[in-house]
């Protein structure tokens, strides 16, 4: 699924971003003959993303859903928000076809206030019968995270599922698999107490390889519920490796994903359609960085050798 960033504009300011560079250094919104073109530019996979920023704060946020839901090009219309100006939009937001992804960070990062408004925000949303639409999401970005008040929401509401991601650092340098070493007991902590509450983790991107993890943490994760075997094997990292996402930004320029937007920036209108543009990504991102070894493990590991494992998010390996 491509995504569409509306706009660089967001209302909050996590500490732990990682497009805090683009947001304070983006504030334009995409005008709407340029959305025009790169709606019906991704139209060939029938979804779509809108991100931001924040989305919700897009000057023409209700057009562009009322346009996606009237489309029929399009199946599913994601849109990842923080929630906290859910109101402003539920009639736009309450369409068949939206989901709604929601990063419901903590209230020491939103602040009280925020937080507060997002639960309410989520509380309408499932009064309106959106339950199966919304997902929770999580951004996992410091050891022993405090999770409470993200556990105390999907109770409240009876989500069986959860968007987990270990975020990409602001600072590279230390590398994909020793950050990842040093943020699995936090992850597993947390899938411990998911599993309590019987809620299923769907892990994001920047998968984290299965050589992270020792046999015994392995046979525990395997006791966690999941969604599909898909994301089971996710979770164990059997199949760490992705492919160009593709995202549009407010000047036309287009990125393989958020974690490269330093790395390659084209303008979406010079490819004939998506597949190329994600094929140019492939050959310019993909194929110079996979041989790159994560460490010198990696070259005697099958995944590795078999393009099975990328040994961490390719932006680690410029």
């Amino acid at each position: 699924m491509a995504n569409i960033v509306l706009s660089g504009k967001c209302n909050l300011r996590c500490p732990y971003c990682f497009a805090e560079d683009f947001t304070s250094s983006q504030s334009k919104d995409m005008d709407m003959e340029l959305l025009y073109k790169a709606i019906d530019f991704v139209a060939e996979e029938g979804s779509v993303g809108l991100i931001g920023g924040e989305p919700l704060v897009y000057k023409n946020i209700d057009t562009v859903l009322d346009l996606l839901d009237r489309d029929m090009r399009f199946r599913t219309v994601t849109v990842f928000t923080n929630g906290v100006f859910i109101d402003k939009h539920i009639d736009a937001l309450t369409s068949p076809k939206i989901r709604l992804l929601i990063n419901l960070n903590s209230s020491r990062n939103t602040g009280k206030e925020s937080f507060e408004r997002t639960v309410k925000n989520i509380r309408s949303l499932c009064e309106r019968g959106m339950w199966r639409s919304i997902t929770l999401g999580l951004n996992v970005y410091e050891e022993n995270q405090d999770i409470t008040e993200f556990i105390d929401t999907l109770r409240e509401f009876s989500f069986d599922r959860a968007r987990i991601s270990v975020t990409i650092p602001q600072d590279k340098g230390e590398g994909a698999l020793p950050y990842f070493e040093r943020m699995k007991l936090t992850l597993l902590k947390i899938y411990k107490e998911l599993k309590e509450i019987g809620v299923a983790p769907c892990y994001d991107c920047n998968v984290i390889p299965h050589c992270v993890f020792t046999e015994e943490e392995l046979s525990f994760i395997k006791t966690i519920p999941y969604t599909s075997p898909m994301e089971r094997e996710l979770l164990l990292g059997k199949n760490a490796v992705c492919s160009p996402i593709i995202d549009i930004y407010p000047d036309g320029t287009a990125t393989r994903c958020f974690g490269c937007y330093d790395d390659l920036k084209v303008s979406f209108s010079d490819f004939k359609c998506l597949t190329d543009l994600r094929n140019h990504f492939f050959m310019e991102i993909d194929s110079k960085r996979v041989h790159k070894k994560s460490r010198t493990l990696c070259e005697s590991c099958y995944d590795y050798k078999t393009f099975k494992c990328y040994g961490g998010c390719l932006c680690y390996k410029k």
